[in-house]
């Protein structure tokens, strides 16, 4: 009776071990990352240095599709855009114009953990376009032109399929004539912090 009884033990152990509860991912601290996975995200923009001065800060919004190889090392490419007013500082009339950009970009991330808190990097390449709506302002003029974006940014794996995250960056204009603004360097450029809730399979 006596190993009877410690048999049903090892046996209850056992199926205990095979069959963990179901919130077990939720409470786990390492989790995978590997995988594609896509992001809609919303934030705000703005520019720093001397493209600052006539354009306020506002609306950005994105697209991205990715995928990570392993816990770390990710590729991804989006589409990224945003809007901002031109304050023109001289003229007191209604309705100044604004200037809205659309790009698309390619990154590469690298995750910092393999924890369901992952902070990460990135550093990418691009191409945007410049529209200037309600008309022209001498300062600002429609264009394309090119940019690379470098930041940080912390992800967060709400259950094994729903991903929350927010991202900062920076990215340094090149071959950019839609701001006449003279002998633009690494500081004139502009920031970007984004909120992006997705998917990963």
């Amino acid at each position: 009776m006596g190993l009877g009884l410690c048999l049903l033990g090892l046996m209850g152990g056992t199926a205990g071990a095979q069959a963990p509860p179901d919130d077990a991912p939720t409470r786990a601290r390492h989790v995978e990352w590997k995988g594609p996975y896509f992001l809609l995200g919303l934030g705000v923009e703005g520019y720093t240095g001397k493209l600052a001065p006539n354009l306020d800060p506002g609306l950005s919004y994105g697209v991205v599709l990715g995928y990570r190889t392993n816990d770390y090392l990710g590729v991804e490419v989006g589409y990224s855009g945003g809007a901002s007013n031109i304050t023109i500082s001289e003229s007191g009339t209604p309705g100044n114009p604004d200037i809205v950009r659309n790009g698309a970009q390619a990154a590469v991330t690298l995750g910092l953990s393999s924890l369901r808190l992952q902070p990460y990097v990135l550093a990418g390449i691009g191409v945007e376009r410049y529209s200037v709506r309600s008309g022209n302002f001498f300062r600002f003029l429609d264009d394309t032109g090119g940019y690379a974006p470098v930041g940080a940014g912390l992800r967060y794996q709400l259950n094994p399929h729903l991903t929350a995250e927010v991202r900062g960056s920076y990215s340094f204009l090149f071959s950019q004539d839609f701001a006449r603004a003279q002998d633009l360097g690494a500081g004139d450029g502009r920031y970007l912090g984004v909120l992006q809730i997705g998917g990963s399979y």
